[in-house]
Parts: C-alpha cells; structure tokens; sequence
C-alpha cells in the first residue's frame, strides 16, 4: 500500500526476455527462412558475405552477431531486423489461470505477452454453446491471435493439435494457423484480439 492508502499491485514477471532469448528467436528464424527458400549455409554465406562459420553459431543461438551482420541477413532474406529477432510461435503458448499462484487479499498484475510489431488488431468477444464448434479461420502470414477463455471451457485447435483452456487461461498462436475453438458441456465466453503486422 502507498502513502495515499492505494494498494500497490504485485507485478508477476512475465516471459523470459533478453539477448539469450533474441539469440534463440535468431537461430529460429535463420534456420526457418533458410530451409523455405531451400538454401545451405554456405549458399546463404555467398549471398550475404558472412562466413558459413558465423551463420552456423547464429543457427546454433551461440553468436552475437553485429547491426551490419543483422542487416545483411535481413536484406538477403527479404525481411527485416526486427522479424528476424522476432520469436516465431511455433506452437500455441499458454498461461493457466493459476500460474503463478497469488496471494489473497492482494491485487495482483500478470504480465502476460507482449508483441511491439503489430499495427492493425480486432477484437472479439465469443459465446459458443455447448457441444459447438466456431468458424475455422486463418488471418495471414505474421497475425497473431490472443484468446481468454472469460468463462466456461474451451478446447483449442491450432493445425489438429487440440489444448484445454479452462477458465481465466490465456493462450498466444499464430494467426496464420488453420484454427478453431471447440466447448463440451457448457456454454463458453471468450475474448480475442486478432493482431496484425504494420503495413
């Protein structure tokens, strides 16, 4: 509480950030947009000037690379810096309502994602019935979807694979992702924001 008498929330850390985490969404993205354009390292390296030596710690998330090798990569790769160090959802990530546990009595903040690239974004609010099944949908390369489940249980589709949330779960995907939600016994409220990358 402060000195006004305005109780102080807790903050609960949020996903694992800093450069080992943006070297690992590097070696990612390298790997993922060498292997679509069905280039080897040493192809990638006589496009871009860079030694297959640095491109193979790059991919192993071992390097450092400069803002001149960043862009070289970028500008080979038709992309930019900033997608590059971006960390492609792979598959959905989710955070339980009970994770991490708080204290009671307490007003609690939990940080839940953040995502500073996108322009565009849509928000929806969901009520599906029992034994129900929404709209499969796919909104483009580089969207990103957010879902809560407000009330009730929902499953989770993304590409076949189904994920349980229960009430006050939060999950992240890829918007581009064939995907669609799914209740069983109950009827289900959700909220969802649709983002999308700036023009």
């Amino acid at each position: 509480m402060d000195a006004n008498g305005t109780e102080t929330p807790t903050l609960v850390p949020g996903p694992r950030t800093g450069p080992g985490a943006a070297r690992e969404a590097l070696a990612q993205n390298v790997r993922r947009q060498g292997l679509a354009r069905g280039w080897s390292l040493r192809e990638l390296g006589a496009a871009t000037g860079i030694s297959k030596g640095l491109l193979s710690q790059i991919e192993r998330a071992e390097a450092n690379p400069t803002l001149e090798i960043l862009t070289r990569l970028a500008d080979v790769l038709a992309t930019t810096c900033t997608d590059l160090l971006r960390r492609p959802l792979l598959r959905p990530e989710i955070v339980r309502a009970a994770e991490p546990a708080e204290e009671s009595g307490e007003t609690s903040v939990h940080f839940l994602f953040a995502q500073g690239e996108l322009g565009r974004a849509e928000f929806y609010r969901s009520r599906l019935h029992p034994h129900a099944q929404s709209q499969v949908s796919s909104h483009g390369t580089d969207s990103v979807e957010y879902v809560t489940v407000v009330s009730g249980r929902v499953v989770l589709v993304v590409d076949g694979e189904r994920y349980a949330l229960d009430q006050g779960d939060t999950a992240r995907f890829s918007g581009l992702s064939s995907h669609h939600y799914e209740t069983e016994e109950s009827t289900a409220v959700t909220h969802t924001v649709v983002g999308y990358p700036r023009d």
